[in-house]
């Protein structure tokens, strides 16, 4: 006896249970293959992208910051050294202390640093200069010297009395600081020290 199979009733040969036969797939328009998206969508692209860029802002300002602090951290080490020998200089040469040459140099470099600086210090190396070409030669060489490290130095020499012996000198650095925006300068620093003229 023959036995007859309807082909209505008929499974797919060797088809996986929750799979569809290349027939069904013809019915719904589908391709036979797998219905998992490949590749990445334009969606993950721009999100990654956006990612990276916040990130690259990021590193860039943490290293703008760090150039800051560390030219700024340049700036008052020049300036300390500036005024420790500033007051070198006045206690070998406290004749011009006494008769405000290391005042007045002090204040003709800190009014107009650029023709200050352009011009020539009396020679004091080999010569003999007397106290007020020592006290010009000292200044000169002292904020002229640090003008390419520290932006617009300037000093200021005073005395608490006549600057005789017992009496407190004040020497002042200030130089200018960076701002946040490129070229803009922003608020004075300042380093200052006192000492007992002897």
């Amino acid at each position: 006896m023959t036995n007859h199979i309807n082909p209505a009733n008929a499974s797919p040969v060797n088809a996986e249970p929750g799979s569809l036969s290349v027939a069904a797939f013809h019915k719904t328009g589908r391709q036979p293959g797998s219905l998992r998206q490949k590749g990445i969508g334009i969606v993950e692209v721009m999100v990654g992208v956006l990612i990276f860029a916040g990130g690259v802002i990021a590193v860039t300002g943490m290293q703008s910051q760090a150039i800051r602090a560390n030219h700024d951290a340049i700036q008052r080490s020049q300036a300390v050294w500036m005024v420790n020998a500033a007051a070198e200089v006045m206690r070998l040469n406290p004749a011009g202390l006494a008769n405000s040459a290391y005042q007045r140099e002090s204040s003709n470099a800190s009014a107009n640093l650029g023709s200050y600086c352009q011009a020539s210090p009396p020679r004091c190396i080999g010569t003999t200069c007397n106290a007020d070409q020592m006290a010009a030669f000292d200044i000169h060489g002292l904020v002229c010297s640090s003008a390419n490290i520290v932006i617009e130095p300037r000093i200021d020499i005073s005395c608490d009395g006549s600057c005789l012996p017992t009496d407190k000198v004040r020497v002042l650095i200030s130089w200018a600081t960076r701002g946040t925006e490129k070229g803009v300068l922003g608020d004075r620093q300042q380093v200052e020290f006192r000492y007992v003229r002897n």
